[in-house]
């Protein structure tokens, strides 16, 4: 082996075919192998904590495929994701900032190794997490027409994770710009991949109609020459890929936590690129290695002597500020407009067409969303026709779909994905709480990150036990998660555009029941009640027979039905006059709007089942001003038989027992016994 060139850096990327590396393939790579030993010696000196994932033998891998990598593609990056980083930015004093919490990280200590942010690269701790959302940031630089690709890198471990599976059907159904970069290292943390995985990973690719590449070694120039093609064609058609490199982990998992035989490392070692380029070129090899070092020392010192990193972590959030159009002093909200025979399904739907209209960056995508069906409750009739471009039917992905839909966020699209059933949000957990919720703060910054999530949910229709959960419950307390939930209140047309103003990812919850029912409007909710909004952007309604209420109910939009039943009976056959307050917001709870109603008894209705639930988040809030009554659903799964669904589930009757039961209670009169 020779090593071409002075030890001055070269000004031309390294595009050589033989496999004598040149002095800046040599250098990046050994910065990049003394940087991470580094980091293993802060730890065993106990100056760094938590966890770190090195790329010490792989080190090849980023340096051959970052340089052919545009500003602007995005790349996604794992837990071993140092050497990707570094070979990206050549950024070693903000990494090491970053991980060390000292001031100039690169995410200002907040996303520490795992979780980095700058520009369109992103990396997070969870495998297999990043490739649905490349897809979605691969679809839009596809719309994008400018030769945009999406590249993101995971371990041959990572092939156990379904996201994976269901990436690769979207990428190749759609034929996106996604080249997925895996580094088979042939281990896990702990568990060889014989051990973990059946077949071989070009198969798996295959079968998808994805292309397969090949690569193995630690030839630079030999490894970008294979991987050129790949990203042209990308680039060029859209075609979809995996690239295999064959390649080796020398360090353990994390730290020292290698359990394999000492025997076995020392194999690998001997094959390893470091004493193979010494040993052919040791002169220069040892020069340069001995600069790379002292450059690394004095990183180190010099990160050590800074200042802590700070985080202003109680800086206001996204969703505590005013709705953009609205001020605190604004004008109260005026009722919905009248449209006749409107329901609340056609009013969603409305909503819908308006905010795509309005806004050429909201996507929708979901299950079975096209025109003719439009959806399983029809809510997206007639946006297949109109935005054709903009409405995607998917497959039954649900991680995959939400996924995407975060690609499409990071890419500045505003897009709205459907789950049938919110029951099947389960199968989605991953991305909505990992990464879009984290993603608004993990990486150090407040960055926006606007995705809805609509919801069907609820019982009273006879689906069961997994058709028919309240689910709300399960989200209640995500950093930077919004819960909203439509009522027949509420005009979404105005509210939609509002809620990714805020910036957050959000869930819009939508009870099935409510779909049929007719929307209130211009302040009339029947013969007896009217409604009207207690704070000046529409989120609080209120409905009320009179000024002063003796009882408070506050209800989620799809118990708003019940709710109403049950005032009627009590205004009627009690004498109790009661308001029910339907936050559209759920999370966070705004409670400022109902201060003037705190001195009449308050109760929290909702179908969710005990424990955990929203009605004791709300009990939470107002536990200094109020004492809170909460009802809810009996604690059981959901039938589907009718009459044994209605033993579970909250009903009228219910509130007005335990509303007239509790008065009578607190009232010693007679003629209250």
């Amino acid at each position: 082996m020779k090593v071409r060139g002075s030890l001055a850096r070269p000004t031309v990327p390294d595009t050589a075919t033989t496999s004598a590396p040149t002095l800046e393939t040599l250098e990046q790579m050994l910065m990049i192998r003394h940087f991470e030993e580094a980091l293993l010696a802060l730890f065993a000196a106990g100056k760094l904590n938590g966890t770190t994932h090195t790329c010490i033998g792989q080190e090849a891998v980023p340096v051959a495929v970052m340089p052919l990598l545009r500003d602007d593609d995005f790349v996604f990056s794992n837990h071993r994701g140092h050497g990707h980083y570094l070979a990206r930015f050549g950024d070693y004093a903000g990494l090491l900032a970053e991980i060390m919490g000292r001031d100039g990280g690169v995410c200002g200590g907040v996303g520490g190794s795992q979780h980095l942010r700058r520009g369109r690269y992103f990396s997070t701790g969870v495998q297999g997490e990043s490739l649905p959302v490349a897809t979605g940031a691969a679809w839009q630089l596809k719309r994008e027409g400018r030769g945009g690709i999406a590249v993101p890198f995971i371990g041959d471990g990572t092939w156990g994770q379904g996201a994976v599976y269901e990436a690769l059907n979207i990428a190749a159904l759609w034929r996106l710009p996604l080249v997925v970069i895996v580094e088979n290292n042939h281990i896990a943390q702990t568990t060889p991949r014989a051990e973990a995985m059946a077949g071989s990973i070009e198969n798996r690719a295959r079968a998808f109609g994805v292309g397969y590449v090949h690569c193995a070694g630690h030839d630079v120039a030999a490894l970008r020459a294979k991987v050129v093609p790949v990203i042209d064609a990308a680039r060029r058609e859209g075609h979809p890929a995996v690239i295999e490199f064959q390649t080796q982990r020398l360090a353990s998992h994390s730290k020292g936590d290698d359990t394999r035989d000492a025997a076995e490392v020392a194999a690998m070692r001997a094959g390893d690129w470091h004493d193979e380029w010494r040993a052919a070129e040791p002169k220069v090899f040892a020069a340069v290695e001995a600069n790379v070092k002292a450059r690394i020392a004095e990183l180190v010192r010099e990160v050590e002597g800074r200042a802590p990193s700070c985080w202003n972590f109680d800086a206001p959030s996204v969703a505590d500020a005013p709705a953009a159009g609205s001020t605190p002093n604004a004008k109260r909200q005026t009722p919905n407009a009248k449209v006749s025979g409107e329901r609340v399904l056609d009013q969603l739907n409305r909503a819908l067409h308006a905010t795509m209209s309005a806004d050429e960056r909201v996507v929708f995508l979901g299950e079975d969303v096209l025109d003719p069906y439009g959806g399983a409750f029809k809510v997206a009739r007639g946006l297949s026709t109109k935005f054709p471009d903009r409405v995607l039917t998917t497959p039954i992905s649900e991680l995959a779909i939400a996924g995407f839909a975060n690609g499409l966020a990071l890419a500045g699209q505003r897009p709205i994905a459907e789950f049938m059933f919110g029951d099947f949000i389960f199968l989605a957990m991953d991305q909505i709480v990992n990464f879009a919720a984290k993603s608004v703060t993990m990486y150090g910054g407040r960055v926006p990150h606007p995705v809805l999530f609509r919801c069907p949910v609820g019982g009273q229709r006879g689906y069961g036990a997994t058709h028919s959960q309240s689910v709300q419950k399960h989200f209640i307390g995500v950093p930077n998660l919004d819960l909203y939930e439509l009522s027949p209140l509420h005009d979404m047309s105005a509210q939609l555009p509002r809620i990714f103003e805020r910036g957050n990812p959000a869930i819009l919850f939508e009870s099935k029941t409510l779909y049929a029912q007719a929307q209130c409007a211009e302040g009339r909710v029947d013969d007896l009640f009217s409604f009207d909004f207690l704070d000046a952007d529409g989120m609080t309604a209120r409905a009320l027979i009179d000024a002063v209420p003796q009882v408070v109910l506050i209800a989620t939009g799809g118990m708003f039905p019940a709710c109403l039943a049950a005032a009627r009976q009590l205004f009627f056959e009690h004498e109790i006059e009661a308001h029910i307050v339907v936050p559209l917001r759920l999370y966070p709870f705004d409670a400022a709007p109902l201060a003037p109603l705190l001195h009449a008894p308050v109760y929290v209705v909702e179908e969710s089942t005990a424990g955990g639930t929203w009605g004791a988040e709300v009990a939470a809030v107002l536990a200094d001003r109020t004492r809170v009554r909460l009802i809810h659903s009996a604690d059981a799964i959901i039938p589907s038989a009718r009459h044994l669904e209605k033993e579970v589930l909250v009903q009228p009757e219910w509130i007005v027992q335990r509303i007239v039961r509790d008065l009578h209670e607190a009232d010693p009169r007679p003629d209250h016994q």
